[in-house]
């Protein structure tokens, strides 16, 4: 077979003991009359080269090995039998796994996903675009979604990456000169923008003297802000403003973008504006042409709830007695421009007299004037079109394709540019056709590790030990979620980055990057399931406690834990339990954490009857573990055993119908899963399913404490809200059901006993983290022959703590990492 090919050179062989070990204690539930759970064993072909059929005993050697199969209920089979049995299996599964290995790699070629195209471009390019919305959605496996598996590629997706990057490329390029763009706007010209003013004055804001006071979320967004800029770029706002009620406390306010024409606002950042006398603050800001900045609250507070005027009202506002806009401030053309098109002068196509425009520069978005001249938007020219091509397209593409690249590759490349020339293209025209084809092509947008393996007289791989420049791309790829800059990759040229040393200093520097961020934004986002934080609104009239405010704090906690943890090298552990966490004002609140003041974040120590530490009692988890509504014990449950243990529940039969809470109350749900568990099928999976899920059901859908439900309290004069403890209101319902007994026969009574439990087994939380790492960082699920080196991995933690910087660094130089 060719050099991609599976060659076992292993025969297919008989394990001792197993199938006289099958027909005594498997096959009353796995032959062809009885097929539990769809498994036959009596007719499964002892072949470990087959891939299907090395899954199914893979399956079979860890039910066995934990003592799930047999069932309890039936005659235990003799240790004996047990350690000849499971140790067979393991080494002929050992052996072919290794074996597939050795002849095509783990991991299949594969393209970048969504998130890392949009990065790659951002980095390579210098520029902010954002691409990520024309991009397909990727799907996840493994419980990622760059795992090459899952990362097909169609002719819809060549199409749209090439649309994305056209999109890149004239981002570079500015359309107009430098025009300086100021504007100024008081609180009372904000009222004057349209009629939706008309609504809010008088309900959640009045203007005093030209000053805006506003309470709570201006309706459509955009009435406090600057005009939209003409022209992409960095910008400096202004505004003097101050915090006022409450006490003389700042109040948090979202600094957004909104783009002409649309509703939904881009949250850029939350600051505490101070109380007091007003002052003037100051941010920069990139913007997109017609973009404008934005400054609303995240709370909510309608009159129409009360019986009180505005005048009267005393809670927190924000006073802004005017916005300033002034830009852009950024060099010009700028080193995006550069990254492209070096020092090429930028001119416009054609230039006409406008008799009608003014000496006052303008830009449209299509044209722009100046000195009563009409011009279109500038380009870059060339007095030597296919000079000035070649030597661009050859400075770029080894930045590009993250390794040197040939002759033939570069010659490639430039005839289509020169083409396009010969056919009178303009320079521009022809260049922005080439870069498309590079940022499309199959050396950009795939990782094609295989670059470095070495193959036999036979075509059969000896060697797939990943070279210097494959290694840099998936390191980078790995910590950055993008293309390695030139430092790794000048390390790669030296051919010095697979030296240990080395690569241990290369992942320090990265850690320590700013870009770091995103290894914490899209490892978490996919192993916590925080992408889901926005996917489920509460529901106002029972968490009316809820707003914006809270929702953006939410994932910022576990982001920031996350960090925290990675940044000085903490024990995983803390992922389970910590003393601590990093709170604001508006989480600590929630968690009725007292001596925490403002928007800022900081390292707060947890009283210890608090009932939290670690990330499953964190608010994020909670609530994407809900529905908005509801909690489900099996939802949560289930997470708990996938995230945190690594040990995921059978799915359930397709003819099982699914647990709905009871809203009226009347039923209770351990009451509704009791039924459930009479059901064969389903009852050994409850057994792990339920104990986690009842130990977070103290919990409500937004991360409260709670003792009870809550549910409508009705009458008939409709639903009445009865008091709440904390000064808060809520409805009341059953008391919560809580506790309960793990498959292993410990009882715990809440989360805090729970997680003692599950801290028993340090070394499975270790290997469950470092499984998902592994997965997250090579692109590929985790094999049998994996499995040694996740285990060497988890010994090596051990006696360090079970470090979790140390798990990254152990990850990168591990076997699985290096090789293909």
């Amino acid at each position: 077979m060719g050099a991609l090919g599976w060659v076992l050179t292993l025969p297919a062989a008989d394990v001792p003991g197993l199938k006289p070990f099958l027909e005594k204690h498997c096959y009353d539930c796995h032959d062809a009359d009885s097929h539990k759970a769809g498994l036959r064993l009596d007719n499964l072909p002892v072949d470990f080269r087959d891939e299907k059929s090395a899954a199914t005993w893979a399956h079979v050697f860890d039910k066995i090995k934990s003592g799930e199969m047999p069932p309890k209920k039936k005659t235990r089979p003799a240790s004996a039998d047990i350690t000849t049995v499971t140790g067979g299996l393991q080494t002929q599964l050992q052996a072919a796994s290794l074996e597939k290995q050795r002849t095509r790699g783990r991991v299949l070629i594969r393209r970048l996903n969504a998130t890392e195209y949009e990065t790659a471009l951002q980095d390579l390019l210098g520029t902010n675009v954002r691409i990520r919305e024309m991009l397909p959605e990727d799907v996840s496996t493994a419980g990622f979604d760059n795992v090459s598996a899952g990362l097909d590629l169609s002719a819809v997706h060549f199409l749209r990456y090439q649309e994305a990057a056209a999109k890149a490329v004239a981002s570079v390029v500015p359309p107009c000169p430098p025009i300086p763009f100021a504007a100024t706007r008081t609180g009372e010209d904000m009222t004057k923008l349209g009629s939706n003013f008309k609504q809010t004055l008088g309900k959640s804001a009045k203007l005093d003297g030209t000053a805006l006071i506003f309470y709570s979320q201006l309706p459509r967004y955009g009435l406090c802000a600057t005009p939209n800029v003409r022209a992409a770029g960095r910008y400096r706002v202004q505004m003097k403003a101050s915090a006022v009620g409450a006490g003389g406390k700042p109040i948090s306010v979202a600094f957004m973008t909104v783009t002409n024409g649309k509703e939904n606002p881009v949250l850029r950042e939350i600051r505490d504006i101070p109380p007091g006398a007003p002052k003037v603050i100051e941010y920069e800001i990139d913007l997109e042409r017609n973009q404008g900045f934005v400054v609303n609250l995240l709370t909510y507070w309608d009159i129409r709830g009360t019986k009180q005027t505005l005048d009267e009202y005393t809670g927190s506002g924000l006073r802004v007695e005017w916005l300033k806009i002034e830009g852009p401030i950024n060099p010009f053309p700028g080193p995006a421009y550069a990254n492209l098109f070096g020092n090429l002068p930028l001119k416009a196509q054609s230039i006409a007299k406008a008799e009608n425009e003014g000496a006052k520069p303008v830009f449209n978005g299509k044209n722009w004037t100046v000195d009563n001249w009409y011009a279109d938007p500038l380009v870059p020219v060339s007095a030597a079109p296919k000079e000035d091509a070649a030597r661009l397209i050859r400075a770029f593409l080894p930045r590009a394709f993250r390794r040197p690249v040939n002759e033939v590759t570069v010659q490639h490349f430039v005839k289509k540019v020169h083409a396009r020339l010969d056919l009178k293209y303009t320079f521009y025209d022809a260049m922005t056709y080439g870069y498309k084809l590079i940022l499309s092509s199959p050396d950009f947008l795939l990782l094609t590790d295989s670059a470095s393996s070495v193959a036999n007289a036979q075509g059969n791989l000896t060697s797939t030990k990943l070279d210097d420049h494959a290694l840099a791309s998936r390191l980078s790829f790995f910590l950055w979620s993008s293309v390695p800059d030139e430092e790794l990759l000048n390390t790669a040229r030296k051919g010095e980055l697979s030296r240990p040393a080395v690569l241990w200093a290369q992942v320090e520097r990265m850690l320590n990057s700013p870009k770091a961020h995103r290894f914490t934004e899209n490892f978490t986002g996919q192993w916590l399931d925080l992408r889901k934080i926005d996917d489920t609104i509460p529901d106002p009239q029972l968490y009316s406690e809820f707003d914006y405010l809270l929702l953006a704090a939410m994932p910022k906690e576990t982001h920031l834990f996350f960090e925290e943890i990675l940044r000085k090298d903490l024990s995983l552990l803390n992922f389970v339990d910590s003393d601590w966490s990093m709170l604001n004002e508006r989480l600590a609140t929630l968690y009725g954490i007292p001596g925490v003041s403002g928007d800022a974040f900081r390292k707060v120590i947890l009283p210890k009857d608090s009932h939290r530490g670690g990330v499953m009692t964190q608010a994020s988890v909670l609530k994407v573990t809900a529905d908005g509504t509801r909690t489900s014990p099996i939802l949560r449950g289930k997470w708990v055993l996938e995230r945190i243990i690594g040990k995921p529940p059978t799915p359930p039969p397709p003819d099982i119908p699914a647990i709905e809470p009871d809203i009226r109350g009347a039923t209770t749900i351990r009451e509704q899963l009791a039924k459930h568990r009479d059901i064969p099928a389903c009852a050994s999976c409850h057994n792990h399913i339920d104990p986690p899920g009842f130990a977070l059901e103290n919990f409500d859908p937004i991360g409260n404490w709670r003792e009870f439900y809550r549910v409508p309290v009705r009458t008939k004069a409709g639903i009445v809200k009865l008091p709440y403890a904390g000064g808060r209101v809520a409805y009341r319902g059953l008391d919560v059901e809580k506790g309960g007994q793990t498959p292993e026969g410990r009882p715990f009574k809440d989360i805090d006993d729970y997680k003692k439990i599950v801290l028993l087994d340090k070394d499975q939380l270790a290997r469950s983290l470092t499984s998902k790492l592994m997965i997250y960082s090579t692109g590929a699920d985790i094999e049998f022959a994996d499995r040694e080196v996740v285990e060497g991995i988890v010994a090596k933690l051990r006696q360090k703590n079970y470090g979790f910087r140390t798990l990254v660094h152990e990850i990168v130089q591990s076997r699985v990492f290096l090789n293909k």
